[in-house]
């Protein structure tokens, strides 16, 4: 299957030819690894020095701090591709996009791991249970805490971040064929004399579609454990998101002045209100 705007992608990364342009995706993905390993390193580090009293007593803080080291460092990274604009073009011309992207990329690949933490058990995570019994307790269900049965518990949470999960990888999908892997990949942030104007019904619904499966994916996180842990990431990854469409819209409010001012105040960010409920729904099915 053909992307949409892949062949726009490879035109602005002429070092990228051929099969090297997997480079790319595949330093992303190593990057995510490497940052959820570095999440579950640092949940299990008491646990591995658990003669050291002050880990001890870190250790359901250790999570949290970890994941908001994560958030910051992928923020930076991709903040550097609107940093960095103007100083890449002019020491690079055409070329400064290509030299950047990789940093975005990775930048980007930082939010993934912050989403599965939020499925993951903190204090379930091996080779050793917990020492702090704090960490159980921000472990488990509210649901369970305020006693509700562990068999609606499990389903109820089970069933609510399922549905959430179909419909953020459904936003997705639908974006990326929608817009294409150009506007995903802010091509157009280094060539706006090349983009286009989008008038796709979803943008009557909502500002950043794309955005939307992001939190959509980690609000279902959020949900699957719905603990203080799970809750903290799946918040945490909210922040992320809309930290980077402030950063985005002040660049775009600089490009289409105080027009963009008036969308934004009748379209919602990241909301989809009731009565834009059904197309919402017509920019799901595929074409």
């Amino acid at each position: 299957m053909k992307i949409k705007g892949f062949d726009k992608v490879r035109e602005k990364l002429p070092a990228y030819a051929g099969t090297r342009i997997a480079v790319l995706p595949l330093r992303g993905a190593l990057a995510a690894l490497l940052a959820y390993v570095f999440l579950v390193s640092i949940s299990i580090l008491p646990r591995m020095f658990s003669s050291i009293t002050l880990l001890v007593v870190l250790e359901p803080f250790l999570p949290m701090l970890g994941a908001l080291f994560i958030a910051a460092l992928g923020l930076w990274l991709i903040w550097g591709v609107w940093n960095k604009r103007d100083q890449m073009k002019k020491k690079y011309g055409n070329l400064g996009y290509q030299k950047i992207i990789p940093r975005g990329v990775t930048g980007v690949f930082m939010v993934p791991p912050l989403v599965f933490l939020a499925f993951t058990s903190i204090s379930a995570l091996p080779p050793v249970p917990s020492t702090n019994p704090i960490v159980i307790q921000w472990s488990t269900s509210l649901l369970q805490l305020i006693g509700i049965a562990p068999v609606v518990d499990i389903w109820f949470r089970i069933v609510v971040a399922g549905v959430l999960i179909i419909l953020g990888v459904l936003t997705v999908r639908s974006a990326l064929e929608t817009f294409g892997i150009d506007y995903m990949l802010v091509v157009y942030l280094y060539f706006p004399e090349e983009s286009e104007i989008q008038e796709h019904e979803i943008y009557s619904v909502v500002r950043h579609p794309t955005y939307l499966g992001g939190v959509l994916l980690a609000t279902a996180g959020l949900f699957f454990g719905l603990s203080v842990y799970s809750i903290f990431f799946g918040l945490l990854t909210y922040l992320v998101f809309r930290l980077q469409i402030w950063k985005e819209e002040k660049e775009l409010v600089e490009r289409f002045g105080e027009g963009y001012n008036e969308y934004r105040k009748k379209v919602p960010a990241l909301l989809i209100r009731p009565s834009k409920i059904k197309a919402y729904f017509r920019f799901l099915r595929p074409d």
